[in-house]
């Protein structure tokens, strides 16, 4: 049902709106999935489990009335469903909205239809060669080594692996953090996202094909997944211009064996020593703080699993393997110590940063505070604007509360607002603490935090447990980074802010510790523990961004175990960082135990069972442990 190509269409049309028409168009991938569901409440006719909202329009000033919803199939209405044609926008149910507003939908809806009669063209000519084959089995009883099931799973996995080349390819740090990275074995090579992924499709590659007998047939499956990858990364599909047939007999030849070996021994950089034997795409999307670090750390273990799968079987050397690879592709090595950047998407706008603010889960005296300060701000701009006086905006704030509660994620929001509204050039935020500022001899402190300051620059800082810097020992160098990060907010106060971040207790204690933080420090927000819906909430939101699923039977023994964690939780509690922490430890669980299962279907690889989660009490007693320790 998702169609990442339908949501690129829609992503380009808000990025021809206007600054006032944004208020009125709301994209619907950045929608939370409960704000989704609730809609089918008001609109009857929404079926969520065959269409997906790309966008909903808004008249009125009310946050949370809709008028109208478009989704893949349809235009909904709350009393009339109309087929996704140019034609329905003529209803004169149209009429009472601004014209414009219904020109520019329909241009939207031009170009929607034209990619659908494009990808139904294809989906018949894929269509017309599966019944060329189903006619030809009948016939002739082919057995193929290469059949249309495995055609059809490298089919999903390319669109897959195309959508996130061509996601990447528009992030302008991409490019510039492989140069950090890599040394390059052809300076004429411009790096994009596809030499990278290419790069670790072959790891992956060498890494499992040597575990299959070279004399089985079943080899020859993976040479092709191996050539189709390939292909595709460059634009060409090679299943949708050849027949089954022709698949089947070119795969024997010696010319297509000599194009794998070619493929396989291909090094487009040297990663280095450090580097040498990491997945390149994995650490730098974690590098990045990039969101399809999951996405594609999936993706290569589906195809390392598709691998050693090839024969129908899965030897107990080759679940070690895949354990191996599992394991690496989620861990990968970060060199920058105690320091964290993370990128601004020069697509979005204000509305789409205030939007993702509003969607996220709980946090509601925190969305409020955070849209007082940005209609504050934005007033002060317009005062400007007009030549009136403005109050000095003292941007540095304070964010008290538990771990785990969106401290972090709000920061990030907030340094985009900041960049919005044009009080910040870039927006990025830099992340840090104790370890990424203070260092172990004299004088080596103060340049540390100078280069972070420099980093930083017409951007957020961000300080986690910030209060870990003030000690009563005055000798101790976290007292020196303290002074050298007041003098340089001094001296850059029109080009920095500081966001430093911990609990409610000890932050107090760290703000009062020194006049100059006094002095600096006037907005406080205050971030409270998740209730139990909220965690299970969040849980699933993740299975959701990352294509996985789950049972009732799962579901109802996570809410319990949530359950638990609320009733028994102290301060230290981690709370949506227990989520992710245990999310990632459940998808480990369920990878072992799919990797024995054959042949491996798209459904089997997204479904998360009972099975799969750790037995309550074991889990309650790890992270509750986890926590006393703190």
């Amino acid at each position: 049902m998702y169609n990442s190509k339908q949501f690129k269409i829609v992503d380009h049309f808000f990025l021809k709106l206007e600054e006032k028409e944004r208020f009125f168009f709301r994209k619907g991938k950045t929608l939370n999935p409960l704000k989704i569901i609730s809609l089918s409440n008001f609109f009857s006719g929404l079926k969520l489990k065959e269409e997906d909202v790309l966008l909903i329009y808004i008249s009125k000033e009310e946050h949370d009335y809709v008028d109208f919803i478009v989704t893949t199939k349809n235009i909904h209405t709350k009393s009339t469903v109309f087929p996704l044609e140019i034609l329905a926008l003529n209803n004169t149910y149209f009429n009472q909205f601004p014209e414009e507003h219904i020109s520019k939908l329909k241009q939207l809806l031009e170009d929607l239809l034209a990619k659908q009669e494009q990808e139904k063209k294809n989906l018949d000519y894929f269509t017309n060669k599966f019944k060329e084959f189903v006619n030809q089995k009948e016939n002739q009883e082919n057995d193929y080594v290469i059949d249309y099931g495995f055609l059809e799973v490298l089919k999903e996995e390319g669109e897959k692996l195309q959508d996130l080349a061509e996601d990447l390819n528009q992030n302008k740090h991409f490019s510039e953090i492989i140069n950090t990275i890599v040394q390059k074995t052809d300076e004429a090579i411009e790096f994009k996202a596809e030499h990278v992924i290419l790069q670790d499709l072959i790891k992956v590659y060498n890494k499992t094909f040597v575990l299959h007998n070279q004399k089985d047939e079943s080899t020859l499956k993976v040479k092709f997944l191996l050539a189709f990858l390939f292909e595709k990364l460059q634009g060409n599909d090679i299943i949708s211009s050849l027949t089954i047939e022709r698949i089947n007999t070119f795969v024997t030849s010696s010319s297509f064996d000599k194009n794998i070996q070619i493929i396989q021994k291909a090094r487009l950089f040297d990663l280095g020593d450090t580097y040498k034997n990491e997945f390149l795409l994995p650490l730098i999307l974690k590098k990045l703080n990039n969101n399809h670090f999951t996405k594609s750390t999936s993706f290569l273990y589906r195809i390392a699993s598709l691998i050693t799968k090839a024969d129908g079987t899965v030897s107990e050397e080759e679940k070690g393997v895949l354990k191996e690879i599992n394991t690496s592709l989620l861990h990968p090595k970060q060199s920058l110590q105690g320091v964290k950047f993370t990128e601004v998407d020069e697509n979005e706008t204000l509305q789409d940063v205030l939007d993702e603010l509003h969607e996220l889960i709980g946090l509601e005296p925190i969305k409020v505070a955070i849209e007082e300060l940005t209609n504050f701000l934005k007033v002060q701009k317009l005062r400007e604007k007009e030549g009136l006086k403005t109050v000095n905006n003292a941007l540095h704030s304070v964010f008290m509360g538990p771990p785990g509660t969106g401290k972090t994620t709000v920061a990030r929001l907030v340094s985009k607002i900041y960049k919005h509204l044009g009080y910040l050039e870039k927006g990025h935020l830099v992340e840090t603490d104790r370890s990424g500022m203070v260092a172990g001899y004299v004088g080596q402190t103060a340049l540390k935090v100078e280069e972070i300051v420099n980093s930083s620059l017409n951007g957020v800082l961000f300080i986690d447990e910030a209060y870990a810097l003030a000690k009563e020992n005055k000798q101790d160098f976290g007292n020196e980074a303290i002074e050298v990060l007041l003098k340089k907010m001094e001296d850059h106060r029109k080009e920095l802010v500081v966001i430093v971040a911990g609990y409610p207790d000890e932050m107090k204690d760290f703000i009062t510790s020194n006049p100059g933080l006094q002095s600096r420090f006037n907005r406080y927000f205050t971030f409270n523990h998740y209730k139990t819906s909220e965690l299970l909430n969040i849980f699933e939101l993740f299975c959701k961004k990352n294509d996985f699923v789950l049972t009732e039977d799962a579901r109802e023994k996570l809410s319990f175990i949530f359950d638990k964690f609320y009733e028994e939780k102290n301060e230290h509690f981690g709370n949506a960082r227990v989520v992710r922490n245990l999310f990632e430890k459940i998808i480990e669980y369920q990878a072992n135990r799919v990797v024995g299962i054959a042949p491996i279907t798209v459904d089997v690889l997204k479904t998360i069972i009972e099975e799969d989660i750790p037995p309550v009490n074991q889990t309650i007693e790890k992270y509750l442990q986890f926590q006393e320790e703190q």
